[in-house]
């Protein structure tokens, strides 16, 4: 994911989206990773991260973790 980044970047493009299926990963973690090294600026987001598997607190708290490591730059998507 990291090496998709920044060649999505290289191609002009500004954001990169994830989201979670049945048996995805879980994307906060994903992105936060690759936030941490991506380029400058670009943003991240979850296209969905459905909410009933998780509790309300816990997905705020590393939504809150992930844009601290991302400088800001997660946009969160729930369904």
């Amino acid at each position: 994911m990291v090496e998709a980044v920044h060649d999505i970047a290289a191609r002009g493009f500004a954001q990169a989206w994830l989201n979670q299926g049945p048996t995805g990963h879980d994307p906060l973690p994903v992105l936060a990773a690759a936030g941490a090294v991506g380029p400058p600026g670009f943003e991240l987001g979850t296209a969905i991260v459905p909410t009933p598997p998780r509790h309300p607190v816990s997905l705020a708290a590393t939504a809150l973790t992930v844009q601290s490591l991302t400088g800001g730059r997660l946009v969160l998507g729930v369904g």
